[in-house]
């Protein structure tokens, strides 16, 4: 969501800020156009206002001559304010300074203009005197209508605004869209779909946690299937014999024979105890995910605890760690990894069993490897699968759970597991990857 976020402020401060900043430049340049005027110029202008002008040019210039040659220009001056409407006053040359530009067509007797936004003025130089005639006049008014640039503008403002905003909105859109395709055809039953994430995706969040979420419930679903399909076969069995037990009590009044039928259906109930036992501990496992407590963990000295735990007479088992390994996970989880995977290498080993673990700078590795046949490559992957057995299960115990676990155990940790042969004992050898 972060990414969504940042991406719709930056749309938006781009949006706005440019296309304003945009907009307001070319509107000044039109009106720096429109408003273009004499402003400080010298003599006549092409421009419209210095048109307009020009009659003054003319009556300026003729009464600088005319005074220029008078005596008392004071006494005409005062005169000309009371009868006219057009400012006239008199300044000291020494008091009216000129950039060297100005100078030198001021004194030809060009006229200079000055504008505000009050009047206008027009200077013209009375040599003789060594004063500056000027005469003042009300600032021209200016009609331009700009509304209707203004309308365009601001038009262009708002559409520029809705472009950049539907440029972001359009890879939105198509990936709720697809969000909700997958969704659709994942809630009808097509449980392998999944969202192809695009790395520049604002939800890509949204996305992966809904693939996660989609995995998850596959893999619930499918282990829901194999535990029905295993539990309907497993417990047939026991119970089968524990009504034909019960049925064979009933009917003798033998004393040895009734304690034989006792033993064979109190058999029964056992095994259907551990097979419950087993079911409600991989459901456990199931539920358990988030409550993995990672810390540092001594992989060496773990291992040699559950060797000591289970070690038996008829098998040999040897321990080969390189050095010290300290990886970070759960300790009772990890515990049952270990234990699963020595019980499975007794169980389908012959007689030795081989233990090393070695850490390299960003990883652990943990294999055992048993002296048994082996497991064929087409089944390595269906043994870490629920209730699924090696080849030779009537010879074996179990129902098949040890390596599902495993495998379960190894995921929450993120250590890849394998399933492989052993090159010094001869049968197979499992490995975790832990990194650190």
């Amino acid at each position: 969501m972060k990414k969504l976020t940042f991406s719709l402020m930056l749309a938006m401060l781009v949006s706005i800020i440019g296309l304003g900043w945009g907009l307001d430049n070319l509107f000044s340049q039109y009106q720096a156009q429109e408003h273009s005027m004499g402003d400080g110029s010298i003599g006549e202008n092409p421009t419209a206002e210095s048109n307009e002008l020009t009659p003054y040019y003319i009556l300026g210039s003729s009464l600088a001559k005319t005074l220029d040659k008078q005596k008392d220009i004071n006494e005409f001056i005062a005169n000309w304010q009371h009868q006219n409407k057009l400012g006239l006053s008199l300044i000291h040359l020494v008091e009216f300074p000129l950039p060297t530009s100005l100078q030198e067509d001021f004194n030809s007797g060009k006229p200079l203009t000055l504008e505000s936004e009050d009047n206008i003025l027009i200077h013209f130089i009375l040599p003789k005197n060594q004063k500056v005639l000027m005469l003042s006049l009300p600032a021209i008014e200016k009609n331009t209508d700009n509304s209707a640039l203004q309308l365009i503008l601001t038009t262009l403002f708002y559409l520029g605004i809705i472009i950049v905003v539907f440029i972001w909105l359009y890879p939105l859109i198509k990936h709720l869209k697809q969000l909700r395709i997958t969704a659709k055809a994942f809630g009808e039953g097509q449980l392998q779909e999944r969202i192809v994430i695009d790395s520049t995706s604002y939800i890509s969040d949204i996305e992966i946690e809904f693939n996660n979420m989609a995995q998850r419930i596959e893999t619930l679903v499918n282990d829901n299937k194999l535990l029905g399909n295993a539990v309907s076969h497993d417990l047939r069995t026991p119970l089968a014999r524990l009504r034909f037990g019960i049925e064979a009590l009933q009917e003798t009044n033998n004393q040895k024979t009734r304690e034989k039928y006792e033993a064979h259906i109190s058999r029964d109930i056992d095994e259907m105890e551990k097979l419950v036992a087993v079911l409600l501990n991989y459901a456990r496992l199931e539920q358990a995910m988030i409550a993995v407590e990672r810390k540092p963990i001594e992989l060496n000295r773990l291992i040699m605890e559950c060797i000591n735990s289970i070690r038996s007479g008829r098998t040999e088992i040897i321990f080969q760690p390189k050095g010290e390994a300290t990886i970070l996970g759960d300790y009772n989880y990890l515990t049952m990894l270990v234990n699963n995977l020595l019980n499975n290498a007794q169980q389908y080993g012959n007689h030795k069993i081989l233990i090393c673990v070695e850490q390299f700078e960003s990883k652990v590795v943990f294999s055992i490897a048993d002296d048994g046949s082996g497991i064929a490559q087409e089944k390595r992957e269906g043994l870490l699968k629920p209730f699924t057995r090696g080849d030779n299960v009537l010879e074996q115990s179990g129902y098949g759970m040890g390596l599902a676990i495993v495998f379960r155990i190894a995921l929450w940790h993120k250590a890849d597991f394998t399933i492989g042969d052993s090159s010094e004992l001869g049968g197979a050898e499992f490995s975790l990857e832990f990194k650190v």
